[in-house]
């Protein structure tokens, strides 16, 4: 009974802050993550919020390993290696089902500078399941899928010490028979406070279309049809040049047949 887009979701928290910029020309960038997610209940399909019976509760913890390599000054190759770990129970029940989630694979394209602040990009992806469906919660849909994204990312010269924003927007799509094709976006600006300490805040959403619409109360996991809205709000501390440290709260604020929850993700960001 778990959110089906919890993989996705949780690299786009954990990526919002600087997947607009390229890594550099032999550079290298790596970002290892915790996130922790929990849900009480779910919205149905008239977008109505239902709490689990028998004081049901899901959880999911996922582990990322997120990195990129520049291959010239306009190209990166980008990847993500997700480990999750998923539980729901209820009074008298306990199921938990872990394994390498959704493993993602790609190259990330600049198109245009407007000027050394600003960076215009396109991140095609293959995502390959390192997973099977044997128990439930599912980790996912356990189907390959290709993704393409598209991304403006900058910062700006004011008083308010550079503030910044990242913008992106894609397209997702499972090779299945019912799909689905995910359309997605993700709108996050951000404020330095001073050298070390950055503040940004995220709105985001998910909407998933397939011709098999049904909704199964009993296995969440594997509808195709839904949709959601949810903010974050992140800080972060720079520790180097090179190390950076970020924490992130996220809730889902709206949605239709998915569950409604929230969590916290950490994670650093290594440059070297």
């Amino acid at each position: 009974m778990k959110k089906i887009t919890f993989l996705i979701a949780a690299l786009f928290v954990v990526t919002q802050s600087f997947a607009g910029f390229p890594v550099g020309r032999g550079r290298f960038m790596l970002v290892p993550s915790y996130n922790l997610y929990t849900a009480k209940g779910y919205w149905n399909s008239s977008r109505a919020y239902n709490a689990y019976g028998n004081n049901g509760r899901f959880s999911s913890n996922y582990f990322g390993l997120y990195g990129g390599i520049g291959i010239n000054r306009n190209l990166d190759f980008v990847f993500n290696i997700p480990f999750v770990i998923q539980t729901y129970q209820e009074t008298g029940k306990l199921s938990s089902n872990a394994g390498i989630g959704d493993l993602s694979l790609g190259l990330s394209f600049f198109l245009g500078h407007f000027n050394e602040r600003t960076h215009l990009s396109v991140t095609t992806s293959l995502m390959l399941p390192g997973y099977q469906n044997g128990i439930t919660p599912f980790i996912g849909f356990q189907k390959p899928a290709v993704e393409i994204k598209f991304g403006v990312a900058g910062t700006a010269e004011y008083s308010l010490r550079n503030p910044y924003f990242d913008i992106e927007a894609g397209v997702r799509h499972f090779f299945d028979e019912f799909g689905p094709t995910q359309l997605f976006t993700n709108i996050t600006g951000g404020l330095p406070i001073n050298d070390e300490f950055k503040l940004s805040g995220t709105i985001g959403g998910v909407s998933s279309i397939s011709p098999l619409a049904q909704f199964d109360i009993q296995n969440l996991s594997y509808n195709r049809q839904f949709d959601y809205i949810r903010i974050t709000g992140s800080a972060g501390y720079t520790l180097s040049k090179t190390v950076s440290l970020w924490a992130n709260l996220y809730t889902d604020v709206t949605g239709s047949s998915i569950g409604r929850g929230s969590g916290l993700s950490i994670f650093g960001v290594i440059k070297f």
